[in-house]
């Protein structure tokens, strides 16, 4: 059916109960109002693609559709099918232009950016790539995910950051912040955005301040004996950071072959360290009682599991706030325990440099170059020591 179709007669077109309508405009050639048996109006318009054909003829009929009545009035439909029309003249196939805007949009999505990044730049470099990985997928993609990069704007990172703010997230908004600012640079970098919408942002509630808790050894002892309580996997685990004074990280990837019978030592290697260069770590009383005590898995060698050892323990969060509960010790983080077992090791009287080589520090300088081994002897006399308050 063809009419020279007009705003008030689309809209008085009625359904026919019994079949769809096909009604073709005489006015922009190719353009179709279809019209459902149930009332629905749709704009499509049919084509054929310049030289796509056999002998280079027109190719076979296509249709794409352009939108809905009344959303897509008459005068725009017109429009947009001319559009159509004049591409497939050229040679050009609207549908397969279409799609490859569509992938683009797709692309260029917050998500679809960030799972470059962390490809590309947060797995090869960073060691810990999987905290950023989450970090964008629980409070950044949920509310960006879908919407193209380029379109994040500052007044939408500040809104992210002020909700996490209000929700007495701060630490969690600096995170996000940090995390943020290295995928948006990352994005200027391989020009993907023109600019970063956090560069100089000033969020001073949320500025980095460092900690100086340091816990008594009536607060270590609470949490230790709360440790004790929890069980395996994390009541070991924050005991043997209470008594090596090392990093969380670095424990909870700890590795059964890293463990040297002979030298009573853990050896975490460069790939798995900090600073980038191996260290040893002497086992002292407290921590060797703990780590012949931990289970021993046949299909993976991780310490702390709950994957029989495939996979190192996750969930520090929730297990810091069960913790806290038991050991009645609150308003501190993990990091705290470290920086407490070096000031009691000082209070005991262990000098300063082998405090540095205990907790694995780089030190400038002729006195900074060393072997894994160096001062062994040192750092075991500081841990045995320091073990030596918990009999």
């Amino acid at each position: 059916m063809k009419s020279r179709l007009t705003e008030i007669g689309v809209k008085r077109v009625a359904p026919d109960p019994r079949r769809r309508l096909e009604i073709h405009d005489e006015l922009a050639p190719g353009l179709m109002l279809r019209v459902t048996e149930s009332g629905k109006k749709s704009w499509s318009v049919l084509y054929r693609v310049a030289g796509q054909g056999p002998g280079g003829v027109r190719g076979a009929l296509r249709r794409i559709t352009l939108g809905h009545y009344p959303l897509l009035d008459l005068r725009t439909a017109r429009e947009q099918a001319r559009a159509v029309v004049d591409a497939a003249d050229h040679g050009r196939d609207p549908a397969r232009q279409r799609q490859h805007e569509a992938q683009s949009r797709q692309a260029q999505t917050v998500s679809a950016v960030s799972d470059r990044f962390i490809a590309l730049y947060a797995k090869p470099n960073t060691k810990k790539w999987r905290e950023a990985q989450a970090l964008l997928q629980r409070y950044v993609l949920p509310g960006w995910g879908e919407v193209a990069i380029h379109d994040i704007r500052r007044a939408d990172a500040h809104e992210l950051l002020d909700r996490l703010v209000a929700d007495g997230r701060v630490a969690m908004a600096r995170e996000v912040r940090k995390h943020l600012t290295k995928l948006f640079n990352w994005s200027v970098d391989r020009g993907i955005v023109t600019a970063s919408p956090l560069a100089g942002m000033e969020r001073p509630e949320i500025a980095y301040r460092p900690r100086e808790r340091v816990l008594s050894m009536e607060e270590l002892r609470a949490i230790s004996d709360g440790a004790e309580q929890m069980g395996y996997p994390f009541g070991p685990l924050f005991r043997l950071l209470i008594f090596t004074g090392q990093r969380r990280s670095e424990i909870a990837l700890a590795r059964r072959r890293w463990l040297l019978q002979d030298l009573r030592t853990l050896e975490i290697p460069a790939a798995s360290y900090k600073t980038g260069r191996p260290h040893a770590v002497p086992s002292a009383e407290p921590s060797l009682r703990i780590l012949a005590s931990l289970p021993r898995w046949s299909p993976g060698d991780y310490f702390f599991s709950t994957t029989a050892g495939l996979k190192p323990v996750t969930g520090f969060s929730t297990a810091k706030v069960r913790l806290d509960r038991l050991s009645k010790v609150h308003n501190w983080v993990i990091h705290d325990l470290r920086r407490s077992v070096a000031t009691h090791m000082a209070r005991l009287g262990v000098p300063q440099e082998h405090i540095e080589r205990v907790l694995g520090h780089v030190i400038e300088g002729v006195a900074g170059t060393y072997n894994r081994y160096s001062y062994l002897d040192e750092k075991r006399a500081a841990l045995e020591l320091w073990g030596r308050q918990w009999s």
